[in-house]
This record gives C-alpha cells, structure tokens and sequence, in this order.
C-alpha cells in the first residue's frame, strides 16, 4: 500500500512540475501540498521523479525547478542557476522539497486575502460587517466579493445586484465598490448601489457623505447627499437628479420604493423580493409607462399589482397555484 501511494505522489509531482496540470487543478495541488508538510513518501517521490530524469537531464529539468522557485518568490543568480547542473543527486532532490515545502508560505500569505462571497437569495436580504467594520446590507437576488481582509491602499469590494453601504471612514484606505458597469469610491459614507445584471440601469443613491462614480466608459461624477446618479450601460448616458429624504431606497426596512420606474423593472423587483415568478401577457407595455410609488414592508405581492393595476387601467392579474399571471385588458 505504501509502494502505491508513493506511485500516486510521484505522479503528481511530475505533473506539477512539468506544467501539466490545468490552473484551477494546480491550485488544488498547491493546497494539498501546504496542508501536506515534506514527508518521507513526498521524499522518496521526489527521488523517484529525479531518477525518471536523470537520464536527460537538460536545461527544460532546471527550469522545472526554476519554476516552482518562482511560485514561490525565490529569484536564484545566474550563476547559481549554471552551478546546479553539477549538482549532486541528493543536493538537488533537497532543493527540490524546500521548493515544494516554500508552498506552505506561499499560501499562507495568500491565504490573507482570500476571497469572500456573500450572497442573498431571492425572497431574503443579508447583513454583513466587512474587516473595516463597514455595514453592508445585500438586497434580494445580490452578491457581494471581499478579501478577508483589505491591502493597505484600498478596500476594494465587486458588487452584482443591489446593495446598501455604511462605510467606515479612513482618508488613507478609500472604499471601492465595483461593478459590471461603473465603479462607486468613498472614504466614508451611506450610499445605496443598484446594479442588477439583468438590467441596463445602474443607479447610486447617496444618504450621506461624498462619492465618486466612474463609469466602464471614463465617464466621472462626484455626488453630494441626496443624490441620484442613474448610468444606462447600453447607451451610456448618465444623469444625476435631487431627490427627497423619503425616496432614498428603504429595502433594507422591508419597503419599496420606485422613483419613474417601469412596470418592467418593477416585476423584476418583485420577483427578487417575494421571490415569485410572474408571467406577462406579450401585449402588454412594460417600458413606456412609469411608476413613482411607495409600498409598505406589510403590502403582499397581490396587494401591490392591484394598485398597479389600477393606476394603469391596462391589465389585470390572476394568481393560481403560486403562479401569478398578468394579462392585457
């Protein structure tokens, strides 16, 4: 059993050091290795990959070892490099497993900024305190990416779907919250950041404080409270209006708000929120027409189309079985 399990190492070995693997598998071996300190069969695997290349030993040998010092930080001189062709059979195995033993370290400091992935289902939001202590509450359908914990000169965070934010103040280490359309920077403030995928508008609302948007295109805007900056990814125009206290979005308290929002975008938002499926009659307009309303946290999905529907005169709904269905009147 002992022979067989060598066998296994030395082939790993191999495939590792000659590039073989795919990146995401050699980051696997990387982690087993870190978990799996020099043993004596990682020793004796070692002696058989050395005496499978004994026989050939030519500069792509030696750059296999150069590689694995470079995984792991290590530069060797020049002259080094030609003085390791002379090298004994044992001298070079032990170079060998302080390089594959270095991995350890390599990984640890690694380890440090790790990335976190936080996410909120439909029908449900999330809280979350990032390393900085800053608050971040994740809207329906949102996923929010951070290292387990910040370089020293920036907090950076990807975003995909709505967010509201508390940052923590630090002039030093200003705030970035990135997404697939523009990019939202701060040094402490309140702010609200919704960027849905599936949707052409990114909008940034702030509350308090000051920001700096960038968009994909260059385009920069700073904002003062009470600020709305609305960025359309398909035509990239941007725009910033003032808004009332009352209509800063309040997700995060269970109520709805919608400022000139589509019926569209409205669906979309209910969706995520009780985390149902709607169905819409082709006929019926869904971008032309907008909405600027408010709806408590108490207010069922049924109790908000039936205003809707009023409001608009054009369709009526029906729910059956879970299944709500919206049709042209």
């Amino acid at each position: 059993m002992k022979s067989d399990k060598n066998t296994d190492v030395a082939e790993m070995l191999r495939l590792y050091l000659r590039d073989r693997y795919a990146l995401e598998t050699e980051e696997k071996v990387q982690q087993w290795l870190a978990k799996n300190p020099v043993t004596e069969e990682m020793e004796q695997a070692s002696k058989e990959y050395w005496d499978s290349i004994n026989t050939r030993k030519d500069t792509t040998t030696f750059e296999a070892l150069k590689r694995v010092n470079t995984k792991i930080g290590i530069q060797l001189p020049k002259t080094k490099t030609v003085r390791l062709k002379v090298f004994s059979r044992v001298a070079a195995i032990f170079i060998l497993l302080v390089g594959i033993g270095g991995v350890w370290f390599y990984l640890q400091h690694d380890a440090k900024t790790a990335m976190i992935e936080i996410s909120a289902a439909y029908g449900e939001t999330k809280q979350v305190t990032l390393p900085d202590q800053t608050e971040v509450w994740l809207n329906a359908g949102s996923s929010l990416k951070y290292p387990s914990e910040f370089s020293q000169k920036v907090r950076s965070v990807h975003l995909t779907g709505e967010a509201f934010f508390s940052v923590t103040k630090n002039q030093s280490k200003p705030f970035v919250v990135e997404t697939k359309s523009l990019a939202v920077k701060v040094l402490g403030t309140k702010f609200n950041l919704k960027a849905y995928p599936d949707e052409h508008q990114t909008v940034a609302t702030l509350q308090e404080g000051k920001i700096e948007v960038q968009t994909a295109k260059n385009q920069k805007q700073q904002m003062e409270p009470n600020e709305q900056l609305v960025y359309n990814s398909e035509t990239s125009a941007l725009k910033v209006v003032k808004i009332n206290v009352e209509d800063i979005p309040d997700w995060k308290n269970g109520n709805l708000i919608f400022s000139e929002a589509t019926l569209g975008e409205i669906l979309q938002t209910l969706e995520r929120r009780f985390n149902i499926s709607i169905d819409t009659d082709k006929s019926i307009d869904l971008s032309t027409e907008r909405y600027t309303i408010k709806f408590d946290r108490k207010e069922t999905p049924e109790q908000i189309l039936q205003v809707l529907a009023d409001m608009s005169g054009d369709f009526s709904y029906s729910s059956k079985s879970g299944q709500i269905i919206l049709k042209k009147k």
